[in-house]
């Protein structure tokens, strides 16, 4: 088998992975919004805030590590806002959402839910990448027999986990016929 050939398989199964990488990741999870989940404990009244000292003691650390341009309230101007916001000067004070805010449930359910599929997925796309990575190892080191009757059988085959399987089941065969 030529080094053409080659090429042509490398590229091949590089398509097939691209192709069932980007099909596995229209099944992507999507990740929960903090933001929405407290704004319906806001609405359905379920809300709860953190002891205020806990802040308090917080902010009060926080500002103390502060060095000379660092400051606690900023105005709207200091960071990238729109234009349109830009005549007028809000003050704000940034304050994380956990040490202001109990965590709804909800909220915990629903990420520990997205975790749990976004860890599968990404499983899946670790174990495909691993199959192309195999499949690429042994083009580059196959035998020309081996390799001849899979460029053979290429185009139909549009899954790297049986381009794999069929690696093997070539590779076995051509090894008990030269034994």
């Amino acid at each position: 088998m030529n080094q053409d050939q080659r090429k042509f398989l490398i590229e091949k199964v590089n398509i097939t992975f691209r192709e069932q990488r980007d099909e596995l990741s229209k099944n992507s999870p999507i990740e929960p919004s903090l933001n929405n989940y407290l704004i319906a404990a806001f609405l359905d009244n379920t809300i709860q805030f953190k002891d205020i000292n806990i802040l308090k003691n917080k902010m009060r650390d926080t500002v103390l590590k502060y060095g000379i341009s660092d400051r606690l309230i900023e105005k709207d101007s200091d960071i990238y806002s729109s234009r349109r916001n830009r005549s007028k000067e809000d003050n704000f004070v940034r304050v994380i959402a956990e040490d202001l805010f109990v965590i709804p449930e909800a909220y915990i359910k629903a990420m520990d839910e997205y975790t749990k599929e976004k860890q599968k997925l990404d499983d899946k796309i670790k174990e495909l990448e691993s199959n192309k990575e195999t499949i690429i190892m042994k083009i580059q080191i196959g035998s020309s027999p081996v390799l001849d009757k899979l460029i053979t059988q290429v185009d139909n085959m549009a899954d790297l986990s049986i381009m794999n399987s069929q690696f093997l089941l070539t590779d076995s065969r051509d090894s008990k016929q030269i034994q």
